[in-house]
């Protein structure tokens, strides 16, 4: 499987990374507009080609590209790519509009190609054994799920005022709130309504989003998000209420504990309920940190789980992982808590 690599900001080094540990994988060429950063990831991944625009990437015929560019220039890039008879991985938030998106999925349909969004704590150790929990049965239908993702913008300083995620509506908060609400609708479904409070000041630029809850009312339940720049520690945090127990998630600590109804009187369980949950958080943290130590578990958030799912989809034949619909369903609800005129949004971020 040949493999394309356009863009090469800090994400990338998380996708060459899945790409060249890919059994029969081979990434034969890095583009980006910065040719000593292109040449630079390429050295440090033993990539023999690089380039400065896309043309000379698809002459290579790579069967999957990967589009780590700012999310305005995803839809182009996206169906360049299509057109030359690529599948894309194309990294979130899939575009700027919910009409991109579409278009992008038309495309991919028509080309008979396929589109993978990445959507990737979809994919992180504590979501993925929470799905398998929630496929056994034994915690029942899920009823409500909360999110939340802090992220002290202050302990970084790579967010400049020329970083990219500013010229999205939402600026940096919309960036970060994609995850929240990509856990919601893999959980939840198809959004249908979103009510949100937004707060500015600092420490972002006058005018965009600092803080953000919102209630999302979907196909199945309903849920809540929430994203700060200022609150610590950088954490991201989902709670997942089903009928016979609630699963809470640690995604940023790779931990997974569930709260449920003990077979005692129900003074005695509270108590015991306290030990449980205890227990469990310490063997859950013990396990995490083993399985760190011994790279027998992800450590990139999802990243490379996801990317190494799609490459299995692709070779067997079965849908991606996460395909457009959840991608359109994500944009979707970001576009309701920060809407913006899609010529505007396009040129914004162009």
């Amino acid at each position: 499987m040949k493999i394309g690599i356009i863009g090469c900001g800090m994400i990338s080094e998380q996708h060459l990374a899945a790409a060249t540990s890919y059994a029969g994988s081979q990434v034969v060429g890095i583009v980006d507009l910065d040719i000593a950063r292109a040449r630079a990831q390429a050295a440090r991944f033993s990539v023999k080609q690089t380039f400065d625009d896309i043309t000379g990437l698809l002459a290579l015929k790579p069967d999957v590209v990967h589009v780590l560019t700012p999310p305005g220039l995803h839809e182009s890039v996206t169906l360049t790519a299509l057109a030359a008879g690529a599948h894309v991985y194309v990294e979130k938030p899939m575009a700027t509009s919910v009409a991109a998106c579409k278009r992008m999925a038309s495309a991919a349909l028509a080309a008979n190609r396929q589109i993978c969004v990445g959507h990737n704590l979809v994919y992180s150790p504590a979501m993925i054994q929470a799905q398998e929990l929630l496929a056994s049965g034994r915690a029942g239908d899920v009823v409500q799920a909360a999110a939340s993702f802090n992220y002290d913008v202050r302990r970084n300083p790579n967010f400049g005022k020329d970083h990219w995620a500013k010229n999205l509506p939402g600026g940096l908060a919309e960036d970060l709130a994609v995850h929240p609400v990509a856990l919601l609708t893999r959980l939840l479904g198809t959004p249908q309504r979103t009510f949100a409070v937004t707060r500015t000041g600092s420490p972002m630029p006058e005018g965009q989003t600092v803080d953000i809850r919102a209630l999302l009312d979907a196909e199945r339940g309903l849920g809540t998000l929430s994203v700060s720049l200022r609150a610590r520690p950088d954490v991201v945090l989902l709670d997942i209420w089903c009928e016979r127990m609630l699963l809470r998630l640690n995604i940023s600590s790779m931990t997974l504990t569930t709260v449920r109804d003990l077979p005692f009187p129900r003074m005695i369980a509270r108590g015991l309920s306290n030990i449980d949950i205890a227990a469990q958080l310490v063997g859950a943290t013990a396990s995490a940190t083993w399985k760190l130590l011994r790279r027998k578990v992800d450590g990139s958030n999802g990243i490379v789980p996801l990317i190494h799912a799609y490459y299995s989809a692709l070779e067997s034949g079965r849908p991606a992982p996460v395909g457009p619909t959840e991608g359109t369903h994500a944009v979707s609800v970001l576009r309701s808590i920060w809407p913006a005129p899609e010529a505007a949004v396009l040129g914004a971020a162009v």
